[in-house]
């Protein structure tokens, strides 16, 4: 059995799962094809918040970054996906996938996690601090209040393991430091 129709075996034994495990799955799936094209597809957006809040926050699609958009959406096709655009949806399962990205931009790949999943599957997921960050820089530059306040929970639960330095550096040239300074303050 070749690997794409091992993919779509598993894709099909999950169609009956919760939509959390699903996208993680179907993203672990997806991750196994692009290593074996030397890629690493990297968890960023909103399911990387619902990872780190421990699904507290819900998303209704999976943001990567991958390097070989081409790669990519060969594989996604292959498995049953359809491109609109950069996203690409499978209507068996209701996962949509987006690729707004080939590069991790604004985040420190060193800190990017590997996270292990039943059996040998496993995904790869921005750096807590890097996630924070991002929403940081939404509720200042847009404005958008969701997004303050899913950092700052994201920042409460995890602050024991933050690497404070860096965020403070990464916030000072982010123009969010004020926010930041008052989380911290607030500890």
């Amino acid at each position: 059995m070749s690997l794409i129709e091992k993919a779509k075996e598993q894709l099909r034994e999950l169609q009956s799962s919760q939509q959390f495990e699903r996208m993680l799955k179907v993203t672990a799936i997806l991750t196994a094809l692009l290593q074996e094209k030397n890629l690493r597809p990297v968890i960023v957006g909103g399911l990387a918040v619902e990872i780190y809040t421990r699904s507290d926050y819900t998303t209704a699609d999976i943001d990567l970054i991958i390097s070989n958009r081409e790669a990519a959406n060969s594989i996604l096709l292959e498995l049953g996906f359809v491109q609109e655009g950069r996203h690409w949806y499978h209507e068996q399962l209701s996962v949509s996938i987006e690729i707004p990205n080939d590069i991790l931009e604004d985040a420190d790949d060193d800190k990017v996690i590997e996270l292990s999943l039943n059996g040998a599957l496993k995904v790869f997921v921005i750096g807590i601090e890097d996630i924070i960050l991002d929403r940081l820089r939404a509720c200042i530059h847009w404005k958008s209040s969701s997004d303050c306040e899913w950092g700052k929970r994201m920042f409460l639960i995890h602050y024991e393991r933050l690497d404070i330095p860096y965020m403070v550096k990464q916030a000072k040239m982010d123009l969010t430091i004020d926010i930041l300074n008052e989380w911290l303050d607030d500890k």
